[in-house]
């Protein structure tokens, strides 16, 4: 399958920052312009090619752990006691373990795992600047520089700050050799470039692009990713976006579609709710009601789902199957209001998918439906003219056969077991979750 990992990265750092944003304070872009400052440093370094896109992967996904780092508020809900740097240490290792499920070319072990370690061996794992990979030395700079000093909108102030810092930083938090190439990178007039907001065009020029072949289980995998990232940003939904993704699987193959267009359609269901990374916390865990205003804010998640996945090239269809979950055949959905057979059927089977999910699930202010319960809703919502009563009936034949014999593959309805359920659980859990808190 052709597609561009840079597309990918830096459509999906958008929602990653949003995160960052909401839970750090760091403006929005954040991911780009790490990527970038360290990119600037690091090709004054050597590196150049494929290790200048391994490194802006690792800089756009230094922080994609905080989601399921404070889902759970991980170590502070097992180990209240936690110290900062235990702490520090959990999420760097979570971060290790996502980028595993990126198709780096390079070695990027523990470019993650080390990003906040400092010069002096003061950072969490106790690491001096010449036990940890050169990429990690290059991410922990740029995030702390951008973090620091707002690069959003740079000017001379700024400027000098930024070199003041990474003078008196020198031997401390940054080794003297990067400190020293870094103020030769980071002028005033690259900094300056920021403030355009064209981080899309400067990165397009700065990091060679990726457009390649992807296997499909390494596409498969960056769905995987994403899907969890989505769905650990509230416990009440901790396992939606893999389930919706995991039956539209299913689904796929009743229907007999090759493997690519399962694949495509994989993603699209693991990645339909990706635009709840950018809506609050305090809206997707309210208890109460919503407010009008605040149910206006959650339904803009399907746009942002649009916006995040249409910059990724070739992508046209997946982002239509994915941003239109909330599209009703009689037009009263959002957020664009699509009606009857403007709706392809891969998007009303998203939608389908989407509510059964949900009816299936625990929520805590209701445990799962059964599987007739749960189709039952939807046959009356068929009836309504919400969705398509048609696929209702095709999702009743083929999930009533696996609910009625849970244990057999389902071989006769053209299915596969549930064993690629588990799989997908089992690559998405990080063995670094085997101790309470990761140890040097």
């Amino acid at each position: 399958m052709k597609i561009s990992l840079n597309d990918i990265l830096f459509a999906l750092s958008f929602a990653l920052d949003a995160v960052e944003h909401e839970l750090l304070g760091v403006t929005t872009n954040h991911g780009k312009r790490v990527a970038l400052l360290a990119a600037a440093v690091g090709s004054r370094m050597g590196l150049s090619g494929a290790d200048l896109t391994d490194l802006a992967c690792c800089a756009v996904l230094h922080d994609s752990a905080l989601t399921e780092y404070i889902q759970a508020r991980d170590l502070a809900a097992r180990n209240p006691n936690a110290t900062e740097p235990e702490r520090d240490r959990e999420h760097c290792a979570l971060g290790e373990h996502n980028i595993t499920m990126i198709p780096c070319r390079g070695n990027v072990e523990n470019v993650i795992l080390y990003h906040h370690e400092n010069a002096d061996g003061s950072g969490p794992f106790g690491k001096t600047w010449d036990e940890i990979p050169l990429m990690a030395r290059l991410v922990r700079l740029a995030d702390l520089v951008d973090a620091r000093f707002n690069l959003d909108q740079a000017d001379s102030d700024k400027f000098d700050l930024v070199q003041k810092f990474l003078k008196d930083q020198s031997g401390i938090i940054f080794s003297p050799e990067i400190a020293e190439i870094a103020r030769e990178a980071l002028t005033l007039d690259f900094l300056k470039t920021f403030n355009s907001g064209n981080l899309d065009q400067m990165l397009s020029k700065t990091v060679p692009a990726r457009a390649e072949e992807l296997s499909l289980d390494e596409v498969r995998k960056i769905a995987l990713l994403f899907a969890q990232i989505t769905d650990y940003k509230s416990p009440f939904t901790s396992s939606h976006s893999l389930g919706v993704a995991r039956k539209s699987e299913i689904m796929a193959r009743h229907y007999g579609w090759d493997e690519e267009k399962t694949t495509r359609f994989f993603f699209a269901s693991a990645l339909h709710d990706i635009g709840k990374l950018v809506i609050s916390n305090d809206i997707l865990e309210k208890n109460a009601r919503l407010t009008n205003e605040e149910f206006a804010m959650m339904q803009n998640h399907a746009f942002y789902t649009y916006v995040i996945l249409r910059k990724i090239n070739g992508m046209s269809d997946v982002t239509a199957w994915a941003s239109h979950h909330h599209e009703k055949l009689d037009g009263s959905g959002y957020p664009f209001g699509i009606k009857g057979d403007q709706l392809s059927r891969e998007e009303r089977l998203v939608t389908c998918l989407d509510i059964y999910q949900a009816l299936r699930e625990d929520r805590p202010y209701k445990q799962g439906y059964s599987h007739s319960k749960s189709i039952g809703i939807m046959k009356g919502m068929a009836a309504e003219g919400h969705i398509d009563g048609k696929l209702v009936d095709d999702m009743n034949e083929v999930f009533k056969v696996r609910e009625e014999h849970p244990d057999e593959s389902g071989s006769a309805a053209g299915l596969t077991s549930e064993d690629r359920l588990n799989e997908d659980r089992e690559t998405m859990k990080s063995p670094f979750r085997a101790n309470n808190a990761v140890t040097s």
